[in-house]
Order: structure tokens, then sequence, then C-alpha cells
């Protein structure tokens, strides 16, 4: 009997044997190498693919080394692979399904499964079982299952699979988030390495972000026109603060002024809307607080500014501070800080305050420094220090100081450290004293043009964006998500999960001389902090319990004809619930989708329009609709997800005819 194919679904798929891959049944990872190590044999690329399974590839003879684990009793299978199509691949297991006509008689069952050596697993009803092939069955499943196909008296025999399934996270269509590796870095490239970013798609999945969640940046001016800064009840203010007399004053002119270019990118990084065009910002669904103010206020005037943040903002974003120097916080504005991050923020549980670490290669804080460190100062002049080093709020105790991990998955050549740092986030590099060329890519977002300055001319887009400049907002933007996912959360809270969640798997590298190591002991590093911020294990620890998800997609082929006559898809959600969250997702071709107009109905009849003869002359529609592009989806949450819903699709201009191929629908409901 062959193991050129099997049957699946009621079809028969050919196969081939992989060349040197196999499937080892273990426990786990160290207990396959642990079984290899035994034999003699050497595996790579081991990793696991299912409970009890581990794929790896075998150095060397494969045959040979298969037959030196089975001389262990370990189970090892060959895997095999769609012909000359090597990246579709099957992991069988030991057992199959069998179903055996309904006029079979058990006896005759019975005598098969003696003959064949065969374990019963488990009985499935309607004459359908699963059972396991024995050493005593002499073939492996796949033969015995086909052996069992030609009998007469059997309906199917179907090798029983291992799935490698792909989570279907949320991807923005926006044109340079491919681009924006230090969101979502899936696999290695040119100066990246796969995991790098922040896994911001999967924490997508459970919130894009809310506007009742409020964001400020704090920084030199914005371009508040710029396309990624637009939509609903995105910008809830816009405050540029000046001093007079010992008090604050406030006007709503935020735009650059030159010399500014600085706060449009660090907006960008942290709150980007997800538009179809430009960037993605870590948390596009939740709203921005605008605020200018000059770099040079005094403690009095820096306690006014970040009252007013705090009544108005849950999150601030900082990417300014002090080089190497003694600059403590004065005590009143200490006591502030501790206050507004304790009880502070419109929603009075904290006011999260996320600080930039620096790019000066120095201590946050070490009033025993004796080191001498060289540095660019405010105004571009190499310069040494060597006295303690305290560097102002970057040093609070109470707030989020971030420091800069890179698209290698390395430490940010410039990046500050110590013991205050609490997360890094993925940046860009370079050489702080720029002395040499160092690796890393830059950050993707947002970009003055024409007002103020910018890092890339003529563009509203820049990929030279760095520093903890750039990983401060990105965690701003985490944290963001975070309360978006749950309000009812403290800002301690929030520090205390994005510590908890962050990824350790780093490498301990730099490309500059560091005084101090940065091996993670005891769950710390010097360098990173807790660890690289994890958007996505973040956003679950939030709420773990919170809601459940409904994920269903719908196969239509449905013909959209040329006549102006609508055609219905129905899909029937039998889970109950209230909507917290929807998205839908579409695919359509068409030559012409600037033709259609394409509806979601609820159960109760609420109808929203989710395509309205839009995109011009694109000849499909293959993306996701969710409350920050249309509006209207908002109306559904609060309602019950139970019932029939449907898309409704309708050509409405003549000449061309398409087809509504599949559409699926997500929610997030609560009991």
């Amino acid at each position: 009997m062959s193991n050129t194919y099997f049957w699946q679904g009621g079809r028969r798929i050919s196969i081939e044997q992989a060349d040197s891959a196999v499937t080892i049944h273990a426990a786990d990872v160290p207990a396959a190498q642990a079984a290899a190590d035994e034999a003699g044999i050497t595996l790579e690329n081991v990793k696991a693919v299912g409970s009890g399974l581990v794929r790896a590839t075998v150095v060397g003879d494969r045959d040979q080394s298969m037959a030196q684990l089975r001389g262990l009793d370990r189970v090892v299978h060959h895997i095999y692979q769609a012909p000359e199509q090597p990246e579709t691949e099957y992991f069988f297991t030991d057992t199959f399904f069998i179903q055996f006509k309904p006029d079979a008689p058990w006896p005759t069952i019975n005598a098969f499964l003696q003959e064949e050596h065969l374990e019963l697993v488990q009985e499935l009803g309607q004459s359908t079982w699963l059972v396991r092939v024995t050493h005593n069955t002499k073939r492996n499943a796949i033969k015995t299952a086909n052996l069992a196909a030609d009998r007469p008296d059997v309906e199917y025999a179907e090798p029983n699979l291992v799935h490698q399934l792909q989570r279907f996270n949320f991807t923005p269509a926006d044109e340079l988030f491919p681009q924006q590796w230090h969101l979502d870095a899936l696999r290695d490239g040119n100066d990246l390495v796969a995991g790098a970013g922040i896994f911001a798609p999967e924490a997508w999945d459970m919130t894009l972000g809310s506007r009742d969640i409020v964001i400020c940046v704090a920084d030199d001016g914005f371009d508040l026109s710029h396309p990624d800064f637009q939509g609903t009840g995105k910008i809830v203010g816009q405050l540029n603060a000046f001093d007079s007399n010992g008090s604050v004053f406030y006007s709503s002119d935020v735009l650059p002024k030159s010399g500014d270019y600085h706060g449009t990118p660090c907006a960008g990084v942290a709150l980007a809307e997800i538009n179809g065009q430009g960037t993605a910002g870590v948390a596009p669904g939740c709203a921005f607080l605008a605020v200018r103010f000059p770099l040079s206020f005094d403690d009095a005037s820096m306690i006014q500014l970040f009252r007013r943040i705090s009544n108005e903002a849950d999150v601030v974003s900082c990417s300014w501070g002090y080089g190497p120097t003694n600059q403590p916080l004065s005590r009143t504005f200490f006591d502030t800080l501790t206050n507004l991050a304790k009880t502070g923020g419109k929603r009075r549980k904290g006011l999260v305050i996320c600080v930039a670490a620096g790019n000066n290669n120095c201590p946050v804080k070490d009033l025993a420094n004796t080191r001498t460190y060289e540095y660019f100062n405010g105004l571009g002049r190499r310069t040494r220090y060597s006295g303690p080093i305290d560097r102002w709020i970057a040093a609070h105790p109470d707030v989020i100081t971030v420091s800069g991990s890179t698209s290698l998955k390395t430490r940010a050549a410039y990046s500050s450290w110590g013991r205050q740092i609490s997360v890094c986030a993925p940046t860009n590099n370079f050489h702080d004293l720029r002395e040499f060329p160092v690796r890393g890519l830059g950050v993707v977002t947002t970009d003055n043009e024409p007002l103020g300055d910018g890092f890339t001319p003529n563009s509203r887009y820049t990929s030279q964006f760095g520093g903890t400049s750039s990983a401060t907002p990105t965690v701003a933007g985490v944290c963001g998500l975070v309360l978006s996912r749950n309000p009812n959360l403290t800002a301690l809270q929030v520090k205390q999960i994005l510590q908890q969640t962050a990824d350790q798997d780093l490498k301990i590298e730099s490309e500059t001389p560091v005084n101090e190591p940065g091996d993670f002991v005891n769950g710390f590093s010097l360098w990173f902090g807790h660890g690289k911020v994890n958007a996505a294990k973040a956003v679950r620890a939030a709420a773990p319990d919170l809601e459940d998800t409904v994920d269903q997609e719908t196969v239509a082929n449905l013909a959209i004809p040329d006549t102006g006559i609508s055609v219905l898809s129905k899909m029937t959600i039998a889970q109950s619930g209230t909507i917290q969250d929807i998205r839908i997702g579409l695919k359509v071709t068409h030559p012409y989708v600037r033709d259609l107009r394409i509806s979601l109905i609820a159960p109760d009849g609420t109808a929203v329009m989710l395509h309205d003869q839009t995109g011009d002359s694109a000849n499909e529609i293959q993306t996701f609709y969710t409350p920050t592009e249309i509006p209207a989806l908002r109306g559904l949450i609060g309602k019950s997800v139970q019932g029939t819903w449907a898309i409704r699709a309708l050509d409405a201009w003549r000449m061309d005819a398409g087809q509504l191929n599949s559409w699926r629908f997500i929610a997030k409901i609560t009991p």
C-alpha cells in the first residue's frame, strides 16, 4: 500500500516524503532533543507542532536516524508535503478516522480491528471511530487508512492530521504599514530579526483603541492637517502653552514653527489613524490631545502644564529630558508627579506618564558616578561630564521610563540605561557620538510637510525617525490600548502589566560600549528594564476574562449581477452576548469596485454601509472595516450578537459584473 496519497474530506490528496524533515512523538522540544541525544543523532530547526508532536530536520541519513530513534521505542514519522509545493506540509499522527457503512455488523468491525491490531481510541457515533495503529500493525496510519478505505464495508478512512493554523490578525491597508517593522516584524530581513516589533496586529485583534482613552503627546508642534490625524473624534484638544508672570496660558495654535520637527512624528508613532493611507499608529483608535510647549519651562510652569494635561488625558508621552547631568526634581514637582500618577488622569485612576530614557549612552541616575560621559549638548557641542547623574523626570519611580531596542533585537547604541528603566521599545539605531555607522532600521511615521521642519523633505512621511523619542510614544500607544481594553485599571497597574508581559528574548549586544552589563538578572536588565514591550500580551493581560470572541467566516461565492439587483449572503451567529467591538472582513472581486454598494445587515434590520462606490479603478476589495473607519458600526455596539447577519451587495452601475467571495464577522462580546 502506497504512501503517495491519503484521503481527506472525501478527496484524494497526493503527497511525497520530505527530504529530511520528521515528526517525533515527544512531550516538548527538550524531550525530543533528549531522545535525539540518546539515539546519537543531530536535529535542527526543532519546534513543537502539536500536542506531543515535535517537528525537526535530521542532519545526516534520515532513514538511519529514524531507525535509531525507533530502536529506543520512539514513535517517529516522515513528514509529507504536496508534490512540487514543499511549503505545504502534512503532519500525520498515529491515529485515523474510520466510518463503516450502516449495514456493517459489529462482529465484522471488531474482527477488522483485531486483525489490524488497532487500538480503539474514541467512538464518535454513526459507526465512526478514531483508531490508533500499534507496533503490531506493522504499517503507519496512512497506509493502514488507505487499506481500510478500499474495503467494501467502509464509508471512509482518513488520517487524523495536526494542523498548523495561522492567526488572521487585523492588518491595516495603510500603504506604509508593511514598512513599519516596529509594529509587526514577521520574519527576518535586511537588518531585521523576526519578533523585533511589538506584535501590534495581535493586540488590534482585541482593540484598536477607544476614543474614550486620550493620549497626550507633549512636544514642539504638530501638523494637525496631516491625513493620519483625521477622523471623527480623533483630536480632542490642542493646547499651545506659554507662560507669563508665573502663570501658564494656552492658545489653540499648536502648528510647528521654524525649528519644530519632533512632535508630528512622535504623535504618528502613538496615534496615526488607520485610514487606508500612510502609516498606522500603535493606538489608532485612541483620541489625541496635542500639547505644544517651549522646552524652557521652569518647574512651576511644568507643574501647571502636567496638571492641565492630567485633567484631559489618560496617558502622556514625554520624548524629552536631560543628558548626563545632575538635575534632581524639586520636591514640589516630584510630589506632583507622584500624586498625578496615583490619582490624576481624567479617569482619576492615575495619569500614565511615559518618559524617554535619553540618547546619551549614560545612566538615568547614578549619584555616585565617577565615570566620564561624552555627549552632544543642546547646542550641538561635544561635552564631557563626570559628576553625579540624576536626570529629572526620567528618574521618577512612578513614571514609565523607556529605553530603546533595535530591529536586530539588540540595544540601541545610544540608549541610556539604569535601574530606572521600566521597559524598552523598538526604535532606530545610531552612534550617539557619530563616530561610526551602526546597523538597524529607522521607524516609519508621520512627518511635517510643508509646516515646520521635517526628517524627509517633500514628504508627509519619514523612515528616518528614532531615538528613545520614538520608543516612548510606542509605549504610550500600548498603554492606550491597555486602557481601552480595561479602563478600570490604575496607572500603576498599567505600568505593572507592561513590565510583567514584556519580552526578554533580546540579544545582549551593543555596538557601543556600555559601563554596565545588560543581562537579565531576576527578570531585569539595566539596558532593557523588564524587556521589550509586547502589545498583544499586555492587552490580553489587561482583561483576560472580560470578553469572549465571535469569529465566523462565510464563503459566499455569489455573483454580483450587472443589473442593479442586490445579492444577499447570510450568516447565523448562535452565541449570545452583547457586542463591545466589531470588525467585518470582506473579499470581493470586480473589474471596477467603484460600481459597488455593500452593506452589513444586523438581525434587527439595522443596515451599515461598508462600501459606497469608492475605490476608483481597483478590481478587488480585500479589507477589514472597523468602527474607526466606519463610525456607523459603533451603532451596533451594545446590541445582541445572536441572530442572522447578512452582507448585501449591489452593482449600481452597468457594464461590469463581479463576485462576493467571502466575508468574516469578528466581534468582542460580553455575556
